[in-house]
Parts: structure tokens; sequence; C-alpha cells
């Protein structure tokens, strides 16, 4: 009997996701961008006992709507203000997601299938690294999740259970209240394509979806924050995320993020391996298969939904298609339900071969190219080498489903290791925590300019702007700036000195800390 066919497995299997969902959550500080804004965020919202409008650094933040800074302020108060309590309901987020791939896939297409799709997840790298930072993209993943597994509930119980219709809008309205506007937008061109192709008529389809209690209960759960940011700031947020971060980053690339259409396919092509290696030939068997699933039937028209509309985006990330990941799940898990061992052949021999030469091509690649974040791989990589070794021996060996499964943990174990070991070290350079012991104990704290904004958050305080406190200067206050900026510091003819300089992580820019005499 298959392991996953054992009564245990299923706790085992879930436990498994816990630790790896869970993994070093606080081993490396609140430092990128978007990790630092969003958690300084709450942070703010919480010690202002401020529950409408988000800010940072003092300062509006129009990026985001609201529900990921109510986790991370309930986080905050159970937890404190550290890495850990940020990234808690990221991480549960992830995992809960997992957990429902596993079980419905499971209960949809048997253990096995609830096996496959539950281990694509684990053993995608992007995966694993996205529920591990303080953003809102994993609730919103979870939340479009729910509703679309949902809305498939209903359509399958032939529209008599408005139930399942009613629950879907309740999730639909979580997932926009994670990020906006873009959850409607994909949910909905997804339904919309799904109904034209269903075989059930058109009207019948659009006639059921018009459920009132469903549009209230939408509407009471996303509706009354929009109206609350607009009414506290007299319509100026409203515009600003509208059109600034939604059209606007649609219509053009934005902080740097352009490239061609081509690369939200390839975001999902590296970001859901190793399991984009089967993914044509599931969504080719979804094809020419009779009576498919509706639940495969729409994950394969969310999936195209996502990845075309990002395609046609001007800025593009590879978590704007992290949405599809749970889908693609589904899809690998119902594909591999079938008993025919050839399915696992080529994508066996491929998967072990890429774990294999993976950690060594990296192990070498920084031996001959310098990258100042990064002094050496650790030679606990080669673990996952290893494991692909032993994989592609079984592949030849024609145990091709054990061989796919053993180099799908190799990828587990190579996630593990950058979580464990490679985050840590490359944290431990950046300038934040390397200058701690400058402004751990300072009482004023001042900003010239541009300035790296994980202190922020590391401070757990604002950082006022030095140039509107010029008279109120002591000896001793600190000013945070850049390089850059120095020359036009000394403009201001404040009298400080340099007392730590260090390269931001990732960034052509250099931290300065001065200290005025």
């Amino acid at each position: 009997m298959k392991l996953y066919n054992q009564k245990w497995f299923p706790f085992t299997f879930m436990a498994f996701g816990l630790i790896l969902h869970f993994l070093a959550i606080g081993s490396f500080s609140i430092y990128i961008l978007d990790e630092t804004k969003n958690a300084t965020a709450a942070l703010e919202m919480m010690r202002n006992n401020e529950w409408i409008l988000p800010t940072f650094n003092g300062m509006p933040r129009f990026d985001k709507p609201p529900l990921h800074y109510f986790f991370f302020i309930l986080s905050y108060k159970i937890f404190g203000v550290n890495p850990i309590a940020a990234r808690f309901f990221p991480a549960l987020a992830g995992w809960i997601c997992f957990m429902i791939v596993y079980v419905y896939s499971s209960k949809s297409f048997g253990r096995k299938a609830g096996f496959f799709a539950g281990l694509a997840l684990l053993s995608s790298i992007h995966w694993i690294v996205q529920f591990h930072l303080a953003v809102p993209d994993p609730f919103l993943i979870l939340f479009i999740f729910l509703a679309l597994i949902n809305y498939e509930r209903f359509v399958s119980s032939d529209f008599r259970s408005k139930y399942y219709l009613r629950l879907s809008a309740l999730f639909l309205a979580f997932a926009t209240l994670s990020k906006g506007p873009v959850a409607i937008v994909l949910v909905g061109l997804t339904v919309l394509l799904f109904m034209l192709l269903d075989t059930k008529p058109f009207k019948l389809h659009f006639k059921a979806i018009v459920d009132q209690k469903a549009w209230i209960i939408f509407l009471i759960v996303a509706l009354p924050w929009f109206v609350l940011i607009s009414w506290k700031t007299n319509g100026v947020w409203l515009v600003e995320f509208i059109f600034q971060h939604n059209l606007n980053r649609f219509s053009a690339p934005m902080e740097g993020h352009g490239g061609g259409f081509y690369l939200s396919l390839l975001f999902v092509f590296i970001g859901f391996l190793p399991n984009t290696l089967v993914l044509f030939s599931a969504i080719r068997k979804a094809f020419l298969y009779h009576r498919l699933p509706a639940v495969i039937s729409l994950s394969i028209i969310f999936s195209f939904v996502t990845i075309i509309f990002f395609m046609f985006s001007g800025t593009k990330l590879p978590n704007y298609t992290a949405p599809i990941y749970p889908l693609l799940a589904l899809i690998v898990g119902w594909y591999f339900s079938f008993e025919q061992s050839q399915r696992f052949k080529w994508p066996s021999y491929l998967c072990s071969l890429l774990i294999l030469i993976l950690p060594i091509g990296l192990y070498f690649s920084f031996k001959w190219v310098e990258v100042k974040e990064i002094d050496a791989i650790s030679g606990w990589f080669m673990v996952p080498a290893l494991v692909g070794f032993i994989s592609l021996f079984l592949a030849l060996s024609k145990k091709w489903e054990l061989a796919w499964i053993m180099s799908n943990f190799g990828f587990v174990a190579f996630t593990a290791l950058l979580i464990i070991q490679a985050f840590p070290s490359i944290d431990s350079k950046n300038p934040v925590i390397n200058s701690e012991r400058i402004w751990k104990d300072s009482l004023r704290v001042f900003h010239f300019r541009s300035f790296n904004p994980a202190f922020v958050f590391n401070m757990n305080r604002e950082i006022p702007a030095v140039e509107r406190h010029i008279l109120q200067l002591k000896s001793g206050d600190l000013i945070l700036t850049n390089k850059e900026s120095l020359p036009d510091f000394k403009e201001l003819q404040v009298d400080a000195s340099q007392v730590f300089e260090g390269g931001d992580l990732f960034e052509n820019s250099v931290t300065i800390i001065l200290r005025v005499d």
C-alpha cells in the first residue's frame, strides 16, 4: 500500500506542511521594501489606534486596502512587535491554503491526487518564500482560492446550494479588502468565461449567480472601509489607490518592474517548479478529457485569465501571478490521480536533473561571480543535490513515481536551506542590523532626504525629516541619509560627524548615519 493511502498519512503530511510554512519565520529581519512598509503601516495604525487610514512614517499609505494590516495588528498584540508576529498570519494563510488543496483534491479525486497536489505547493520555492513575507499577497491568494472553490461547489450542486455562492461572495469580499479590485476583475473574468464555455445555458447560469443575499454579503463586507477612507481623506486615498496604484501600475512600469509580455509566463514557469514540468501534459489531457470536472475547468480558465491579464500589465512582478498556484496544484493532483506510471517518467528524469544541477550550479556561480550580499554557498546545499542523484538513480531503475516524489522533496530541502541558512546570512549584512549599536539607545533620530525605510520598523518609531527640526537639533541626535544626499546635507550647515556607512542590500544606495556634534 502506498504511503499516501495509510490512515496516519494525512495528519503527518499536514503537520509537515505546517512546519515548512512556519519554518524560521523570525530568523531574518523585516528589511525588504514591501515587508517594511506593510509591517510598519500596521504598527503605526496600532500605535495611533487608527483603524481607517494606513500610514508609513506618519504619511498616508495609498498602496493597499487594510485587511492584512488588521491581521498584523492582531499578531502584534499577541506576539509583540517582531518579525515572527509580522509573518505569522501570512504563514498561517499559506498553510490553510495548502491544507484545503490537499483535502479538496483528496475528496474530489482520491488520496493520491491530494498528495501530489499538496506536494506541488510544498516543492515550489516561490510558494514557501511568498508565505514567509509580511505582505498582502498571502491573503489575496487564500481568499481568491476559497472564492473559486466555493463557486465550483455551487455550480456542482446544479445551482441549488446558495450557501456556497454566498460563501464565495464573502471570500471575494475579503480578497478585495486584501489588494483591491484586481480580485474582482480576475474572478469576474474567470466566472464569465466559465459560464460561456459551460454546457449549462448561459442565461440559466447568469440568473443563478444573481443572488440578492450574495451581493449584499459582498457589499456589507467589502464596501464600508472604502466609504470610510474616502470620507476621512475627502476622496484622496481612493483616487490615489485606483489611479496611481492600479490603473497607472497596469498601464506602465512602476518602480522599475517592467519587461516583456512573456515575463508573466516565465514567472509562473519558474515559480511553480518543479511541477511546471507536468503542466503542459496535464492541460493537454484536460482538453482531451470527456466531461472534465468543473473545478479543473475553473482552474485552467483562472490560470489563463491571470497570466494573460498580467501579460498586458506594464508592471510585472512574480507575486502577481502567484494566486494561480493552488489551482495549478489541483490540476497536477488530478493529472496524477490516474493509475498510469508512465506519466511520471520524463518529469522524474527532468526534476532529478534539475535539483541535482541547481545547487551545484549556484555553488560554482558564486565562486566565479562576486555578489556583495553572498560570501559563499553553504555545503549543506549539496544535500538537495544528493537527493537529486538518488532520485535520478530511481528514475533510471524505472521507479518513476518514487523518483518524482524524491526529487520534489529535494526542492523542499533546497527551500528549507534558503530559509534557515541563506536568508539569515544575507540579512546579517543589512545596514539596519549592523548599525543597531548606534541607534538602539538614541532618543532622537531624524532623516534627510531618502533613507532606508527598514529603520522605521526596526526602531519602532516615526523618523521625522530633519529640515523641520533644524533649530531644535541637539548634540547626540542621529540623522539617517544616503551617500548621494551628503553634498546637499552640507548645505544645511549642521555640525555632524559620520558614524556609520553601509551598503543597502540588493541596491546601489549606501546608508549613512550622522551624529550631531
